[in-house]
């Protein structure tokens, strides 16, 4: 059972789906909780591509278009974050020296922001190390990620760096679950309540 202490303190969390997730859009996905209180629940997927993005090195500054000086156009992944706000880009990073317009720090090592600067950073490859472009994210109503919880439709691991940013997509969900110590052939597809 979750205490209402852990039902607060999910944020920089990562919710693994379990293999009987019966939404498709969340079938082996790994989420970063990026803010999660008694009234807010809002995570990114970090393992679903959705597409890429061409960044051709163009910028708007001064409100004139400028080509900036790059080798070739770079192929960026855009991760499907969520079904929510799903048009909207949600820029999950590590941390960086600048301060972006709208970055919210969720932990010592991980930020989300969501103004389209960081786009231009990325694009003069002076961005944060670490970046996830995702477009959307999953947001849940007050109660109902608890509920969930409680339903064993979701495990929780500590946010690991490694995990969100450097492993192979197709691995995180694996990786994520050795976190825990779990073994993913051995892992049932139905959880049961204690």
């Amino acid at each position: 059972m979750t205490t209402d202490s852990e039902q607060e303190y999910l944020s920089g969390k990562l919710l693994v789906a379990m293999p009987d997730m019966a939404d498709p859009r969340f079938r082996k996905s790994v989420i970063l909780m990026v803010a999660h209180s008694d009234e807010i629940a809002m995570g990114v997927v970090v393992n679903k591509i959705a597409g890429h993005l061409q960044a051709t090195g163009l910028a708007q500054e001064d409100g004139q278009e400028e080509r900036i000086q790059t080798a070739d156009s770079v192929s960026i992944p855009v991760y499907f974050g969520g079904p929510v706000e799903s048009e909207r880009a949600f820029i999950v990073h590590s941390a960086h020296n600048r301060e972006y317009e709208s970055t919210q720090v969720i932990n010592d090592d991980f930020s989300l922001t969501t103004t389209p600067d960081i786009l231009d950073d990325l694009t003069r490859g002076k961005a944060p190390a670490h970046v996830i472009v995702a477009l959307g994210y999953a947001g849940w109503a007050p109660g109902q990620l608890e509920s969930e919880l409680h339903r064993n439709a979701w495990l929780v691991c500590d946010g690991d760096p490694s995990v969100v940013f450097e492993a192979e997509i197709e691995e995180k969900w694996k990786a994520a679950l050795e976190l825990i110590g779990i073994n993913p052939l051995k892992l049932a597809a139905a959880g049961g309540t204690a």
